[in-house]
C-alpha cells in the first residue's frame, strides 16, 4: 500500500511537471527560431529516443530487478534537462537537451508501469478501474496545471515555465528515493514463469495476444503525435485564441480525465479491453473532425470534452493492458515495447504532422489523421469481438 500511494503522488507529481510546460512547449521551441517542419523534426528525435531506450530500461529492469534505481534515475535526469531547457539560448540547445530527457522520460515511464502492474497483480477482477484511479489522478494534475500554464508564460514569460517543471521533478525525485524495493528478482521469476503466471487471477484479457495492444499504441501515438504536435500553434497563430485560452482549452480536457478515467477503467473491466480501445478510436475520430469543422466557442469546449473521454478510454485500457498480458518476470519488457511501439508512432507522426501541415495545411492533416484513427476503431472492433467468440468457444 506504501508503494502504490508513493507511485500514484509521483504520478501526480511528474504530469504536474509536464501539465505546465506541455500546451506552450511547441510554442516556446517556435519562440527560440524553430518553424513547424523543425518542431516535427524534433519531436521525431525525440520519440527515436524513446523508441531505443523503451526496450533498453524495460530489459535492464528485469534483469537486473533494480526497478527503484531506473525510476530514481530517470526523475534526477528529468530535472535536470528541464532546469536546462529554461536557459536553452536557442532551439539548436533543445536537439541534445529532448534526447536527454527522452531517454530519463523512458526510464521513468517503463518502470513506473512494470511496478504498478506488479502492485496491482493481485486484483482479479478490478485492476482497469485501479489503473483508471490511478492514471486519472496523474491526468488531475496535468490539468490544473495546463489550465494555468498559459496564464503563467503570459505573466513570467514561456522560458518561467521549464523552470517550475524542474521544481515539481525535485520534489518527485526525493519522494522516488522512499519507494521499497520488491525482494522478488524478476529475472530469477523467468526461469518459473509458468508458475507465476498460473498463480495470477485469471480474467479474459489474459488471453489477449499482444499484437492488437502494440498496433493501437503506435496508432494512437501516430495521430495524437501528428496533431499535437502544432495543436498549440494552430490554435493561437491560425484560430487567434490567446496563450491563456489554448491552455485553459488543454487544461479543462485534461482536468475532466480523472472521473472519466476512472469510468473507462471500469469500463474496460466490463467489456473487455480492445472494446473499449475501439470506442476511444471512434472517439477520436469525432475530436477530430471538431478541430476542424468547430474549432469556436462553445463547440470547441465540447469537442475538448469528448477528447477527455477519448483519452481516457485508450489510456486505461492500454495500460491495463500492458500491465497483465503477461507475468512479472516479463513486465519491465512489456512494457518497454509498448513504449517503443507508442514512441514509432510519435516519430512518425510528428513529422508527418509537421510537414503536412506546413506545406498542405493544419486542417488537411487534422482530418487525414481522423481517418487513420477511424480505421483503427474498426480493427479494434473487430479484435474485441473475435476474442469473445474465443471466449464463448473455451466456455
Amino acid at each position: 500500500m506504501k508503494n502504490l500511494i508513493l507511485m500514484t503522488v509521483i504520478g501526480i507529481i511528474l504530469f504536474m511537471s509536464r501539465g505546465i510546460v506541455g500546451p506552450i512547449n511547441s510554442l516556446y521551441v517556435e519562440s527560440l527560431g524553430a518553424n513547424y517542419v523543425l518542431i516535427g523534426v524534433l519531436g521525431a528525435i525525440t520519440a527515436l529516443t524513446t523508441i531505443v531506450f523503451s526496450y533498453v530500461w524495460g530489459r535492464l529492469s528485469d534483469r537486473q530487478g533494480k526497478r527503484k534505481l531506473f525510476l530514481v534515475g530517470g526523475l534526477a535526469v528529468l530535472a535536470l534537462t528541464s532546469g536546462l531547457m529554461m536557459i536553452a539560448p536557442n532551439y539548436v540547445y533543445l536537439f541534445p537537451l529532448n534526447v536527454l530527457g527522452a531517454a530519463a522520460q523512458a526510464a521513468y515511464a517503463v518502470v513506473s508501469l512494470a511496478l504498478i502492474g506488479d502492485i496491482l497483480e493481485q486484483s482479479a477482477a478490478a485492476r482497469g478501474r485501479q489503473m483508471g484511479i490511478y492514471r486519472g489522478l496523474g491526468s488531475l494534475g496535468f490539468g490544473v496545471l495546463a489550465f494555468f500554464s498559459g496564464s503563467v508564460a503570459d505573466r513570467f514569460s514561456l522560458r518561467a515555465t521549464f523552470g517550475f517543471s524542474a521544481g515539481f521533478l525535485i520534489v518527485g525525485l526525493i519522494l522516488a528515493l522512499l519507494v521499497e524495493e520488491s525482494a522478488s528478482h524478476p529475472a530469477r521469476e523467468a526461469m518459473s514463469a509458468a508458475q507465476v503466471t498460473s498463480q495470477m487471477p485469471a480474467t479474459p484479457s489474459t488471453a489477449l495476444p499482444l499484437s492488437p495492444l502494440f498496433i493501437s499504441m503506435f496508432l494512437w501515438s501516430l495521430v495524437t503525435g501528428a496533431v499535437y504536435a502544432v495543436w498549440a500553434n494552430y490554435m493561437v497563430g491560425e484560430l487567434a485564441f490567446t496563450q491563456g485560452q489554448m491552455s485553459r482549452l488543454w487544461g479543462l480536457a485534461s482536468f475532466s480525465e480523472f472521473p472519466l478515467m476512472i469510468l473507462a477503467g471500469a469500463l474496460s473491466d466490463r467489456i473487455g479491453r480492445p472494446a473499449t480501445l475501439s470506442l476511444g478510436f471512434f472517439a477520436w475520430t469525432l475530436v477530430f473532425l471538431g478541430y476542424v469543422a468547430t474549432p469556436v466557442m462553445p463547440w470547441i469546449v465540447v469537442v475538448q470534452l469528448i477528447r477527455a473521454f477519448a483519452y481516457s478510454a485508450f489510456t486505461a485500457a492500454s495500460m491495463t493492458y500492458a500491465a497483465e498480458v503477461r507475468a512479472k518476470a516479463q513486465r519491465g519488457r512489456i512494457s518497454g515495447l509498448y513504449s517503443s511501439a507508442g514512441s514509432i508512432g510519435a516519430i512518425l507522426g510528428s513529422t508527418m504532422g509537421g510537414a503536412l501541415a506546413q506545406f498542405a495545411g493544419t486542417p488537411t492533416m487534422i482530418l487525414a489523421n481522423a481517418v487513420l484513427i477511424f480505421g483503427g476503431g474498426l480493427y479494434l472492433a473487430i479484435v474485441s469481438l473475435q476474442h469473445r467468440r474465443q471466449v464463448i468457444v473455451k466456455v
